[in-house]
């Protein structure tokens, strides 16, 4: 007897056991902290980050401007611009972005959370206080009317409609004109030693030079899309934007020393000889570039009187400038215009990275994948003109020298016979590409105009 109620004693004693070690191992749901860890998708939004953001708040909401604003319905506008909430949910959106100059490494499709707009004010080094800002060549205001405060105003960047001189002299740029014409004149005499996917889509290949350096070629049956390459490149130029990667022409021959080496490779991607193709520097160590939250609403503006710079430093902002002077000359519709063209599937659209943009280490935005301008998208201006036009009227202000020489386009009338003499006198295998028609010229000049009545029109407002 005693016997049996020792092993029905162990069985409840062994069943208790089971069921205590299950408690104790149930998951255990905690609130992410406000740091940013690994797998950070935008979701901390908590703790001190959501104190400083509910005291600076509260401190607006005391002023008595903002009280009478608020009373006079405009007050939400000014909220919503000093203070734009982070999303609290990534975007279910799968974009398609580059990772090597639009390419496989090849195209790599992913959820993309929205970025952090939050200032990171931990120290990078030992020698860094936990409260000063990141070090950006400018010169900012340590103590702002919310406190620590290291995003500067748009107006103090601005002078009139144009971004000040002390501005551009801080920023860096990509490369010099010298250094895009060496690179050019180098890959045009360098041999093909390896040939491999890597640059994109369809028959795009990755190639290997001589001296080691990569390079990427375009090779298209269609050739506006080379001319809209090409000619889009020298219109940069024109403008003096260097945010286009050093681009040239090359006539492929599997029989010359050139392309010799890699001739079974050109077989395997069915490319013929005595074609052109478009070679253009590789870059490595691109990011994603996102849209300024000054041009993500239908109200958008990037005015002298926008308010603070946002999610990017002034550099880059001032770099937008210029693409979307760039972009709306060129009529292309194959980046911020997908963006906005895609909104009405994808509410979060505008808080995807932008399409064919990226961004290198030391924040300079890349123009990429330029193929459908100054043709195509010439072509379907009647579909797509709504969406330029409203990307120029969000814009009053400039880079100074991209306006002067937008107002000297203009007035010469002559821009579509400027830009074919620099490309023949600057392309070597110019004669392989047809020139650009007269129409596509009239209306590459009329847009110069459209741009420059833009500048005017900022002028007379805010100066």
């Amino acid at each position: 007897m005693r016997k049996s109620t020792g092993y029905v004693m162990m069985g409840i004693g062994f069943t208790l056991g089971i069921v205590l070690g299950l408690l104790i191992q149930l998951p255990v749901i905690t609130l992410p902290t406000s740091g940013r860890g690994q797998g950070d998708l935008g979701l901390d939004l908590v703790g001190s980050e959501l104190d400083i953001r509910k005291k600076a708040l509260t401190s607006e909401l005391n002023n008595g401007d903002l009280n009478q604003d608020l009373r006079n319905g405009e007050g939400l506008n000014r909220i919503t611009q000093n203070y734009p909430l982070r999303g609290l949910k990534h975007s279910l959106h799968s974009v398609v972005y580059p990772t090597n100059n639009g390419s496989k490494s090849h195209l790599q499709e992913k959820s993309v959370p929205i970025p952090d707009i939050t200032p990171d004010y931990r120290p990078q080094s030992g020698n860094q206080p936990v409260d000063s800002p990141p070090a950006t060549g400018l010169d900012i205001p340590k103590q702002g009317k919310r406190g620590v405060d290291w995003v500067k105003a748009v107006s103090d960047m601005v002078d009139g409609i144009v971004w000040t001189s002390s501005l551009e002299n801080s920023c860096k740029t990509r490369q010099s004109d010298q250094e895009q014409k060496q690179w050019r004149e180098k890959s045009t005499r360098s041999k093909v030693v390896k040939m491999s996917e890597g640059c994109g889509r369809m028959q795009n290949r990755l190639l290997m030079l001589s001296d080691g350096t990569r390079a990427c070629a375009r090779y298209r049956l269609n050739t506006d899309q080379i001319q809209g390459e090409i000619y889009s490149f020298y219109l940069g130029k024109l403008l003096r934007i260097n945010n286009l990667l050093p681009t040239v022409l090359s006539v492929v021959n599997s029989h010359s020393d050139n392309w010799r080496t890699v001739h079974t490779e050109m077989a395997n991607a069915q490319w013929s000889d005595n074609k052109v193709v478009v070679i253009t520097q590789w870059s490595g160590g691109l990011n994603p570039a996102y849209i300024p939250i000054h041009l993500r609403g239908d109200d958008r503006a990037l005015f002298p009187t926008s308010g603070e710079l946002g999610d990017m430093g002034a550099c880059e902002l001032m770099q937008w400038s210029d693409l979307i002077v760039f972009d709306y000359l060129i009529a292309n519709l194959d980046r911020v215009v997908n963006n906005i063209h895609n909104k009405q599937w994808n509410s979060q659209m505008m808080e995807s990275p932008a399409h064919n943009l990226e961004r290198d280490t030391d924040g300079n935005l890349i123009f990429m994948d330029n193929e459908s301008g100054l043709f195509h998208g010439y072509r379907l201006l009647d579909k797509y003109s709504s969406y330029h036009t409203s990307l120029l009227d969000s814009l009053c202000v400039f880079r100074n020298s991209t306006a002067s020489i937008i107002e000297r386009l203009h007035l010469s009338g002559n821009v579509g016979e400027e830009l074919h003499e620099t490309f023949v006198r600057e392309e070597p295998a110019h004669s392989f590409v047809p020139t650009i028609p007269k129409k596509n010229m009239k209306i590459l000049q009329q847009r110069v105009g459209d741009v420059y009545e833009q500048i005017q029109h900022c002028r007379v407002r805010f100066m």
